[in-house]
């Protein structure tokens, strides 16, 4: 296999890995984090409220409702908090996984085409 034919399979995989942790984000979940989502909470109202977070992402959730600051309740990458070290680490699991099916697919097509 040549340098350009691995480097193209690289790319390839890259690209997969962002449209992949990209959509995602639409794997949502709540908790167990918490947010203040107001200030009138407790016996005497003057304590935060403190509600289960929304994220999204996955394996690992990368973007996390930021309330009073966005829409709550609703991600967006604009407006809402982004762990960046969890954002890598989703694109290096996709990339790892992606390049693995690419390459397992040319081997095995190179496999069949020798054995003819």
């Amino acid at each position: 296999m040549s340098f350009t034919a691995k480097s193209g399979f690289a790319i390839l995989a890259l690209i997969a890995a962002f449209a992949l942790t990209l959509a995602s984000v639409n794997v949502q979940r709540v908790g167990p984090e918490l947010a203040a989502y107001g200030n009138m909470c407790g016996p005497r109202a003057d304590e935060l409220c403190l509600e289960p977070v929304l994220k999204g992402g996955f394996p690992f959730a990368y973007l996390f409702d930021r309330p009073g600051i966005s829409v709550e309740r609703q991600l967006a990458f604009v407006e809402d908090q982004l762990h960046v070290g969890a954002l890598i680490l989703d694109i290096a699991i996709y990339f790892a996984i992606v390049l693995s099916g690419v390459l397992a697919v040319y081997r095995a097509r190179t496999r069949e085409f020798r054995d003819k």
